[in-house]
C-alpha cells in the first residue's frame, strides 16, 4: 500500500515550475526524493546528465523501473537512513512526514541547490523567527518562498496547502558553531572542543581551558532555541 502521506504532483505547470527554478544543465546531478509514480522525475530527466531517484514503496519502484533511460538511477530506500550519492541539486516533491527530518539531513551534505515542495505549515516552521528548526537552518541556507500550491495540483489531494521553497547553501561566517551544531549526537562541551581545535588550530588543553565557563552539560542535539543562542553568543565571545 502506499504511505498516505505521498501525494504526488499532476500539474503539468507546477512540475515545469520546480523543474525551471532548479536551472538543470546537462552537467548536473540531481537527487530527488520520494519520486513516486515519477511524474517529476521524467521532467527532470530532460533536463539532467542523471537524476538519483530515491523512493521506499515497493509498488512504486515498479513504476519508476518502467522508464528506460541510463540517466535515471534508481535508490530502494528510506531517504533518512541511507547515504546519499553525491550530487549538485536536490529536487523533490517531499513526503510530508519526512519534511523536517529531510531538511535536518540536508545540513550534513554539500550541494549547490535544493528546490523542495514542502507542506504549508512545515514552511511556517522553517521561516518562523521562534523556532529551532529555523534557528538551525539559517545557519547554513539562504531560504527562499516561492508560490503557494494547492491540493488540486496533487493526487490524492493533500488537506493542506503546499509550498515550493528554495535552499541554498550558504558561505558560513561562524564556522566554529556551525561545526559544533553538525555533532549532534555529542555532548556540547565536547563538541566545542573539537569544534575550535579543528577550526582554530589550537591545542586539546588550550580549547578546554576555554570552555571551562561554560554550564550546559547536554548533547547537541537535545539543546532547545534559548540554550542553542545562549552557546552561539557565547563562541562570538572566544578570545581565540
Amino acid at each position: 500500500m502506499i504511505k498516505l502521506d505521498q501525494h504526488f504532483v499532476i500539474d503539468k505547470k507546477i512540475l515545469e515550475r520546480v523543474t525551471k527554478l532548479a536551472k538543470i544543465t546537462k552537467k548536473d546531478v540531481i537527487l530527488e526524493i520520494g519520486a513516486g509514480t515519477g511524474n517529476l522525475t521524467k521532467f527532470l530527466l530532460e533536463k539532467a546528465g542523471q537524476v538519483y531517484a530515491v523512493e521506499l514503496d515497493k509498488i512504486l519502484l515498479l513504476e519508476l523501473k518502467k522508464i528506460k533511460t541510463s540517466k535515471l538511477k534508481i535508490i530502494p530506500g528510506n531517504a533518512l537512513t541511507i547515504k546519499f550519492p553525491e550530487f549538485d541539486k536536490i529536487v523533490a516533491n517531499v513526503p510530508y512526514s519526512i519534511s523536517e527530518p529531510l531538511v535536518q539531513k540536508l545540513i550534513y551534505n554539500n550541494f549547490k541547490l535544493s528546490v523542495l515542495l514542502l507542506p504549508e505549515k512545515f514552511v511556517k516552521k522553517l521561516t518562523s523567527k521562534n523556532t529551532k528548526l529555523s534557528f538551525i537552518s539559517n545557519i547554513f541556507f539562504e531560504i527562499y518562498l516561492d508560490i503557494e500550491v494547492p491540493p488540486e495540483c496533487f493526487s490524492p489531494k493533500p488537506r493542506v496547502l503546499s509550498r515550493i521553497v528554495l535552499l541554498k547553501p550558504k558561505k558560513i561566517d561562524e564556522l566554529i558553531f556551525a561545526d559544533f551544531l553538525k555533532q549532534k549526537n555529542k555532548k556540547v562541551k565536547n563538541s566545542l572542543r573539537e569544534a575550535i581545535i579543528r577550526e582554530k588550530g589550537v591545542t586539546k588543553n588550550e580549547a578546554k581551558e576555554l570552555l571551562k565557563t561554560l554550564r550546559i552539560d547536554k548533547k547537541v542535539a537535545s539543546l532547545n532555541l534559548r540554550e542553542l543562542e545562549r552557546i552561539q553568543e557565547f563562541v562570538r565571545n572566544l578570545n581565540v
